[in-house]
């Protein structure tokens, strides 16, 4: 496990009777998370959870992405599961449906919120919606998705690849812009680049954001950046069912938007 004593130097092991000591975090200190398709309770193939699977192949995770639509989705239970293991949760909003005009974001938006309110996600957190690289988007999508989580009272977010060969840099950039007021509230996950060498193997180390360069939109600097995804794919093993599953890493530098933002 020489990847775990890696990350020790760089991150501060997460352990569930540490969670009243946040106070005492270094502002700088960055925190290690996961996120994967599958119940992060789901039993693997050695009879340990996927959860268990991820910290003992790294350290505890602080916080772990979870989509809460479609096929293995986040469920009351899994929440109950994770909180019990002292384990932030960020939520994922997916949609296969078009993004194109201000209504089609208003009408999103609103079942995003609707699925946020039926999990008991609390007011004010973040929901990221994720964004293809190949699917169409628009400004005025995003404007009419963020304005109405405002609304509604949640955080919007995005989680999208944010290298300037796909078109999310393009809209999120110009939308900050023309509505910056509205565009400079939503939260950004940064899925690129990831480092390939990191990419569906077992040696995943932590990377810090600011000597691997993550790509961000050309309206707002690197460090504007909640969340960062370096790895993807990692720690393949099977399941009870026998399918592969997978996870991918990412970090957060603030302390305080786990606090804030996560749940």
């Amino acid at each position: 496990m020489a990847c775990r004593d890696t990350y020790r130097t760089n991150v501060k092991d997460f352990y569930p009777e540490e969670t009243d000591n946040f106070a005492e975090w270094d502002e700088e200190q960055l925190l290690f998370g996961v996120d994967s398709r599958i119940e992060t309770d789901d039993k693997l193939q050695n009879n340990i959870s996927l959860f268990e699977w991820a910290k003992r192949n790294k350290i505890y995770p602080s916080f772990w992405g979870r989509n809460i639509t479609g096929e293995n989705c986040l469920t009351k239970s899994e929440i109950d599961y994770l909180h019990d293991k002292a384990c932030s949760i960020a939520a994922i909003y997916s949609s296969a449906e078009a993004k194109e005009t201000e209504e089609m974001g208003e009408i999103l938006a609103k079942d995003a919120v609707f699925t946020a309110f039926k999990l008991g996600i609390p007011a004010g957190r973040a929901i990221f919606l994720e964004i293809d690289d190949e699917e169409s988007l628009t400004t005025d999508f995003m404007r009419g998705f963020a304005k109405t989580m405002i609304t509604d009272g949640y955080t919007p977010a995005f989680r999208a690849n944010t290298d300037s060969e796909y078109v999310f840099d393009r809209e999120y950039s110009r939308g900050m812009q023309t509505d910056r007021e509205v565009f400079e509230k939503c939260l950004i996950w940064a899925t690129a680049p990831t480092l390939e060498e990191y990419d569906e193997i077992t040696t995943t180390h932590l990377i810090h954001p600011d000597n691997w360069k993550p790509y961000a939109p050309s309206g707002i600097t690197r460090k504007k950046i909640s969340v960062w995804q370096y790895g993807k794919d990692c720690h393949p093993i099977c399941d009870d069912d026998d399918r592969e599953i997978t996870f991918n890493i990412n970090l957060i530098r603030s302390k305080q938007f786990i606090i804030d933002k996560l749940f």
